[in-house]
């Protein structure tokens, strides 16, 4: 834009005047007199200075200076005095109410204006008066700001809408000047309100005829209305005059361009905002149309890679894959951001050895492995096709797109848990790397678990003693044996109720059909708690606790089955003798006798992380030692009581170990910490048919599940383990291959 800088000083604000800013608002506006040096700092005196009271000084085109000073008037006309700074009153007016005021004439401001503060003064209408004021939807002051946007630009040029994102939602096209600089702020102005919109735009890569084109999401009046840019070098206004999109949908628009690959990636940023199907929106968009997939095939004299996983997280995101570099013109791999900036993955990167699938289908070549962690301010959205580049010494790059990546928590899990080779699974791939992603997954997963219907089996109204949570998860072979085995206990069936957490909905109709029949054999009280999906053993214990109304509170799982009646009056009377006590675990054996479990301790592997053990596992069910009730440092999740007070003062199981491991351990370290002991009481004997659900989980059995859970579990735990085993047991007591020699406690 261009101004006639050879208009001189109209003497229009020679002396001071007020006029009518908006319904309630005013401005006094003055020049600066030649007497006063044109840096001299101007005040207004009053008998009350107004709240809030906001000036600014512009300089003119005859190189004086144009105080203006905006204010909500007094409903009576007060005397106002301009002061220097050295306290002499220039000039006194009186300031009558905004409603007896004439409206400010732009057009005859403007006539003295700099061009560079005519610009200034429409950037502070927009922003600080608008916002101190708060007058978004004035009519009168967006009279103004319309006045001055004409003035500036009595012509601007066309915007236009591409396509609708969602309800009042558009996508807007349009063109600036690329001197324009970085846009700080987008304001639509209507006849009835100004919006300030979010400032997210996607820039072309070229300009055609010195202009660059642009888009943005707006949330906007009806047409037709004005679009202010505005950046720190200038502003630029553009006219939305027609409402009509050129798409008639975003699908449509979405599959006719597939290589607005920034623009694609706002977008599914944008959907990710809005409430209800948004991020539904932006996946099944990318699932119909994706991306272009685009890797280097392996060469013995070239750099070669892939990125095959490349999971966009609300935190970060989580890439690996592949690199070959026989040369040095090889010097990294980059995540190119939305607004095309190139962030190196090498920051935050663990490689290893690894192998790549050669030209046919038998072959394979050796390749360095490598996944990375990008910590990001912003979460990307559901961006399934996160870009990359393989960056060479020269300067060029090649694009590097992976295929379509899952947007399920749980999927995601299971590629992270597939990330690095288990003998990979080491602390500088866990820490800054792996750990973050799981973390993240974990959360979100979190956040998707409830609980979908409950269904009572003849539940007494009065509270029992004893409240039994037992988490099914596809399982219920051992079902059968369970009940029969606690219903034909007469303490049993008299002091309790079973809580039945079933954490694989989608056998539903199995589970309901199997308990109505038990429970018609057995009559043993029982409730069946029905997950909405999957969520890993901690949240269904956790939520089958939140049902229980016993003191007393059992974690059972459903491959233990009771040996003999009076097992749980063994463990239950043991707790509610010693206060001291926080939990207790019986003695667990094998179908065929041999010992499973005589209480937990802790070891550490080659790596130093500590790993749980079970006393005397492998061992006769008759073995000496194990015929000892005594203090141990934990007990397994199989089957662990506690108060239910305990439980719910310590939050329960932790719920971030991933499938499930070392929940158990965890929560006795916390019980601990209160200052109560684990105790081993073999008194009480059960059989244990050890890890038949988990081992269903492919997931577990082939990731690094289990290492990375024991990493996590020594990260928490570290100081308290090793005082633990360093303290609690005297040097000739620690455990030994075929067992220990503990410190031994009465007997319940």
């Amino acid at each position: 834009m261009t101004f006639d800088e050879s208009i001189d000083a109209t003497g229009v604000f020679r002396n001071a005047k007020i006029f009518r800013l908006g319904a309630e608002l005013a401005v006094l506006i003055w020049d600066l007199p030649p007497s006063l040096p044109a840096t001299t700092k101007c005040l207004l005196s009053m008998d009350q200075s107004p709240i809030p009271l906001v000036s600014m000084m512009l300089p003119l085109g005859n190189g004086r200076q144009r105080m203006f000073w905006a204010m909500r008037p007094e409903k009576q006309p007060v005397s106002v005095g301009i002061c220097t700074e050295h306290g002499s009153t220039a000039e006194t007016i009186v300031m009558h109410p905004a409603r007896t005021l004439v409206p400010l004439d732009v057009e005859a401001l403007f006539a003295d204006l700099a061009p560079d503060a005519r610009i200034k003064f429409v950037n502070n209408l927009l922003t600080v008066w608008r916002s101190a004021f708060r007058i978004a939807s004035d009519h009168l002051f967006n009279m103004v700001v319309e006045d001055a946007l004409h003035a500036l630009v009595p012509e601007p040029q066309a915007a236009s809408i591409v396509c609708q994102i969602a309800q009042g939602r558009h996508l807007i096209e349009t063109a600036i000047n690329p001197d324009l600089g970085d846009i700080t702020a987008i304001y639509a102005i209507g006849a009835a309100s100004i919006t300030r919109m979010a400032v997210r735009l996607v820039r072309g890569r070229n300009a055609t005829n010195g202009l660059q084109s642009c888009h943005f999401i707006a949330e906007a009046p009806s047409p037709p209305f004005l679009i202010v840019l505005l950046s720190k070098n200038g502003v630029a206004i553009r006219q939305l005059a027609d409402g009509k999109p050129r798409h008639p949908n975003l699908q449509s628009w979405w599959g006719k361009n597939p290589e607005a690959v920034e623009l694609r990636e706002m977008i599914v940023r944008r959907l990710a905002t809005l409430p209800e199907s948004g991020a539904a929106t932006a996946i099944d968009l990318q699932v119909r149309a994706p991306l272009a997939t685009s890797r280097i095939a392996k060469s013995s004299m070239h750099p070669s890679g892939e990125v095959d996983l490349a999971l966009a997280l609300d935190d970060g995101l989580l890439a690996g894959g592949w690199f070959h570099a026989p040369s040095s013109a090889f010097a990294g791999i980059d995540y190119v951001k939305e607004d095309g900036t190139a962030v190196p993955l090498d920051g935050n990167s663990y490689e290893f050895p690894a192998w790549a699938q050669g030209k046919d289908e038998k072959s394979k070549t050796d390749v360095t492995g490598f996944v990375a962690w990008v910590p990001l301010s912003e979460s990307p959205g559901p961006l399934l096709q996160p870009r990359f580049q393989m960056r060479l010494a020269s300067g060029t790059v090649r694009p590097l797109i992976p295929t379509p990546q899952p947007f399920e928590p749980a999927t995601q899990r299971n590629h992270v848990l597939r990330a690095v080779p288990p003998q990979h699974a080491v602390d500088g791939a866990f820490r800054t790397i792996l750990a973050p992603a799981l973390q993240d997954i974990e959360r979100r997963l979190g956040k998707t678990i409830e609980v979908d219907s409950t269904k009572d089996y003849s539940l007494p109204k009065s509270a029992p003693l004893v409240s039994i949570v037992v988490p099914l998860y596809r399982v219920l072979d051992f079902l059968r044996f369970q009940l029969s085995g606690m219903a034909t206990d007469p303490w049993l069936a008299a002091n309790t109720e079973v809580i039945y957490v079933l954490d694989s909905p989608e056998i539903r109709d199995q589970t309901e059909h199997l308990l109505g029949g038990l429970h018609l054999l057995h009559g043993l009280p029982m409730k069946l708690v029905v997950m909405n999906r999957n969520g890993g053993y901690a949240r269904a214990c956790n939520a089958g606790a939140r049902f229980a109304r016993g003191a007393i509170l059992v974690m059972l799982n459903s491959d233990v089955v009771p040996f003999a009646p009076g097992w749980l009056q063994v463990l239950s009377r043991a707790l509610l003798k010693s206060n001291e006590l926080g939990a207790v675990g019986p003695k667990l054996i094998y179908e065929d006798g041999s010992l499973q479990h005589a209480g937990l301790y802790f070891g550490r592997d080659q790596r130093g992380i500590w790993l749980n053990h079970h006393f005397h596992k492998g061992m006769p069910g008759d073995y000496v030692p194990a015929q000892h009730a005594r203090d141990v440092p934990g007990v397994t999740g199989a089957c662990l009581v506690t108060r239910r007070d305990t439980y719910e003062r310590v939050g329960g199981y932790t719920e971030d170990y991933v499938i499930g491991d070392y929940e158990d351990s965890d929560l006795c370290l916390k019980i601990r910490r209160l200052g109560l002991q684990i105790a081993y009481e073999p008194a009480a004997c059960l059989y244990h048919f050890e890890r038949r659900s988990i081992r269903r989980s492919q997931d577990y059995m082939r990731g690094v599940a289990s290492q990375y859970n024991s990493w996590l579990h020594t990260q928490r735990w570290e100081e308290d383990i090793a005082e633990l085993m360093a303290n609690l047991f005297d040097r000739d007591e620690r455990p030994t291959a075929a067992g220990v020699r503990i410190r031994k406690r009465n007997a319940a």
